[in-house]
């Protein structure tokens, strides 16, 4: 015998199959639009390559190494952001000179000089804090993080 309503009337199963389907689907779509949310809002938007690859390592981590992960990096962030951005200009420097309508060899390479030691100069502000987030998260948090590494990796060299 099917389940009885408040009412008094038997429940058809398809009412009960379209109920859990529905609160799957809402569940799913109310979950894909926080994501894109708080993607849009936080460390990943826009912001730099290395902003971007940091969100998507926080977010392949399981939900305690990810909170871990992130406060370390968001506690450290005065130690390494002005060397970020540096990195970033440098960066976007680079790409102008090297799509320059003329191309100029001598700004090229000297754009690429300092485009190298702006890198240096974040990583030597920045290693620290790697460190100090990778020791926040469990084994198996950091075997994910290589293995999303090694995947992003062989997606970019398939292209």
């Amino acid at each position: 015998m099917g389940t009885v309503t408040r009412s008094g009337r038997a429940a058809s199963p398809w009412r009960r199959i379209a109920l859990a389907v529905s609160i799957v689907l809402n569940l799913f779509f109310v979950a894909l639009i926080g994501g894109h949310v708080l993607h849009n809002r936080g460390i990943g938007a826009g912001g730099t390559p290395l902003m971007r690859a940091l969100a998507r390592a926080e977010a392949s981590l399981p939900p305690r190494d990810a909170a871990a992960f992130g406060a370390v990096l968001r506690h450290d962030a005065p130690r390494y952001s002005d060397a970020m951005k540096q990195l970033e200009a440098a960066r976007q420097e680079l790409r102008r000179r090297i799509t320059a309508e003329h191309f100029d060899e001598t700004s090229v390479r000297q754009a690429l000089l300092n485009w190298q030691t702006a890198w240096n100069g974040f990583f030597e502000k920045f290693s620290d804090t790697l460190v100090d987030a990778l020791a926040q998260v469990s084994p198996e948090g950091r075997r994910r993080l290589v293995a999303e590494r090694r995947s992003a990796v062989q997606r970019s060299s398939a292209h």
